[in-house]
């Protein structure tokens, strides 16, 4: 949480309006909500680098522990189902196979391969299987 405060000609926080009397960083209780609700990021940059700390510390302990190991392999199958997810959520957003490499470290051909070829997905309801 955010310790500074707004100086009162700068507005509201969250919508830019000004404030009214006794508000320091919100215009009223709905931009209050909204604008701490966005301030709470949890799945930033540092948060994928703490991740990162703890596999690797895993690593090291799975070295010596044998359950440390397969829970250690169970997070490497974990981790493939959802970085196949992501690159089919990648597709659907309308991101390119070279687009979704290059941000990989392979080629276009290699998320073909590795991720099998671009399907038809499309974000929405299902449909019913009734042919009509």
């Amino acid at each position: 949480m955010s310790s500074a405060a707004v100086p009162p000609d700068i507005g509201c926080a969250h919508c830019g309006q000004p404030l009214p009397p006794r508000r320091r960083r919100f215009c009223s209780d709905l931009c209050r909500r909204r604008g701490q609700r966005a301030e709470r990021v949890i799945e930033n940059d540092s948060y994928a680098a703490s991740v990162v700390r703890q596999i690797r510390r895993m690593g090291v302990r799975a070295s010596a522990d044998l359950a440390a190991l397969a829970w250690l392999a169970g997070a490497v199958d974990h981790a493939r189902d959802a970085l196949a997810m992501a690159v089919d959520g990648c597709r659907s957003r309308g991101y390119s196979d070279g687009e979704i490499g290059a941000a990989l470290g392979i080629t276009r051909q290699g998320v073909g391969q590795r991720f099998g070829r671009k399907r038809d997905v499309h974000p929405g309801p299902a449909d019913s299987g009734v042919v009509g």
